[in-house]
């Protein structure tokens, strides 16, 4: 959301672009209708992404598409790459995580604060 030309970010923001971040240069839908295809402003929000995904654990890099690949990251920053590549979390369960739904909404409000600079 812009506010006198400052933009701030929400969770809800942040999980559409773990949700777009692969084909994230093909668009990003935040409203229906209406897609964001400027690739500088994909750039921007991608950028501000990975720091922000930095910010509660591991410098993060994106290091092929299998997620067993990830798990050196926080198991808060595996909540978020789950998203990136679309696993379930009946699929985490599978694999140990639990409180799955409340990791996630740590891991991006924690995200958010570190974007609109309130951590």
């Amino acid at each position: 959301m812009w506010d006198n030309d400052v933009y701030t970010y929400s969770s809800r923001v942040l999980r559409i672009i773990a949700e777009s971040y692969i084909d994230v240069y093909d668009g990003v839908s935040f409203r229906a209708g209406q897609v964001l295809t400027d690739p500088l402003g994909i750039a921007e929000f991608r950028a501000d992404f990975d720091n922000a995904l930095s910010s509660i654990g591991s410098k993060w890099r994106l290091n092929g598409s299998d997620f067993k690949y990830y798990h050196k990251y926080s198991l808060l920053q595996q909540a978020v790459i789950a998203d990136i590549f679309d696993i379930p979390d009946s699929d985490l369960m599978k694999l140990g995580f639990y409180d799955i739904k409340k990791m996630k909404v740590i891991a991006y409000s924690k995200m958010k604060r570190f974007l609109n600079g309130d951590s």
